[in-house]
C-alpha cells in the first residue's frame, strides 16, 4: 500500500508494518497490506468507535456497489425480470421502450463516459476539474437520455455506482473495483445471477489464495483468526493497544505502559 502521508507511515509503522521509503517518489510503501487496509482512513482512529465504524461499514458496502451493481442490474433486467415489483418493471421496460441498443451496449456506454469523465476531471487543472466533472456528467446524462440512446433508470444505477467508489479511500483498490466492475456486467449479461456467483466464487478464492509478504491477503477473516482488536471495525480505545498476531512482531503491544521512561526517571529525580 502506497501512501504520501507521514501520519499514516508512523501509525503502520507502530502498528509493526514496514515502510519503505525510495528515493526519487513521493510515495512510502507499506507493508505488509491486508484487505482491510485499503478500505481504512487515517482518520478513523481519531473519531469515536461508533461514528468510525459507521463510516467503514458504509465504505464495505460502497465496495460492493463499486463492484457489483451495474452487474446485478443487467442481470436483472436480462433474466430475472420476476424479482421486480409490477410497477417498477413497467417502468423500467417503459424508460427502455425508445432505446436503440441492448442492455450491455447501454450499460458499457456509460460505463465508458463515466470513466472518461473522471479521467478527464483529474488531468485538467485543479482549479477547473471539478466544474468539468460536474457539467460534463450533467450535459452528457441529459442530452443521452434526450436522444433516446440510454435510459434514465440507468443514469441512476451509474450514478450510484460512480458516487461508490468515491467512498473508497485507497485510489488503487478503488481502481481495482472499477477495473473487475466490467467482468461482472458481461458475467450478468451472459448468465444472470449464475455468472454473477460464479464469478464472485472466482473472485473470493482468488482474493484468498493472495499474500502479502507472507500474511494472507484476507485476514482476519480468512483464515480466521483472533485479530486483538485490529479487524475492520473498531474496538474501544482502551482496547487498541496490541499489535495484530498475525503480523508476526516481536513486541505484542505497540507501546510499553510508560513510553517514555527517561522522561519519567527525570521527574521522579527533580522530585
Amino acid at each position: 500500500m502506497a501512501t504520501e502521508r507521514p501520519d499514516k507511515a508512523a501509525k503502520y509503522l507502530l502498528n509493526g508494518r514496514v515502510v519503505v521509503i525510495v528515493n526519487g517518489t513521493p510515495y512510502g510503501i507499506i507493508m505488509p497490506s491486508i484487505l482491510i487496509d485499503f478500505l481504512s482512513s487515517s482518520e478513523d482512529t481519531n473519531l469515536k468507535p461508533n461514528f468510525s465504524n459507521f463510516l467503514r461499514i458504509l465504505r464495505f458496502i460502497s465496495s460492493f456497489l463499486t463492484l457489483l451493481l451495474p452487474g446485478l442490474y443487467v442481470a436483472v433486467t436480462s433474466f430475472h425480470q420476476e424479482i421486480l415489483p409490477t410497477s417498477l418493471l413497467y417502468s423500467i421496460l417503459g424508460s427502455r421502450e425508445n432505446v436503440p441498443f441492448p442492455i450491455i451496449v447501454e450499460v458499457i456506454i456509460m460505463e465508458f463516459s463515466f470513466e472518461l469523465i473522471r479521467e478527464a476531471g483529474l488531468r485538467v487543472p485543479s482549479p477547473i476539474g471539478p466544474t468539468i466533472g460536474i457539467v460534463g456528467a450533467l450535459v452528457l446524462g441529459q442530452a443521452a437520455v434526450s436522444a433516446g440512446i440510454v435510459s434514465p433508470i440507468l443514469i441512476i444505477i451509474v450514478a450510484i455506482t460512480g458516487i461508490a467508489s468515491f467512498a473508497i479511500p485507497d485510489f488503487s483498490f478503488g481502481f481495482h473495483l472499477r477495473y473487475f466492475r466490467f467482468a461482472f456486467i458481461l458475467l450478468g449479461f451472459i448468465c444472470g445471477f449464475l455468472g454473477i456467483s460464479l464469478g464472485l466464487f472466482v473472485y473470493i478464492s482468488a482474493l484468498c489464495s493472495l499474500h502479502s509478504f507472507g500474511v494472507p491477503y484476507t485476514i482476519p477473516f480468512a483464515p480466521s483468526t483472533d485479530a486483538k482488536g485490529n479487524s475492520y471495525l473498531l474496538p474501544p480505545i482502551w482496547k487498541r493497544e496490541y499489535r495484530p498476531p498475525y503480523m508476526s512482531t516481536n513486541k505484542p503491544k505497540e507501546q510499553d505502559k510508560i513510553s517514555m521512561k527517561w522522561k519519567f526517571f527525570n521527574l521522579k529525580q527533580n522530585k
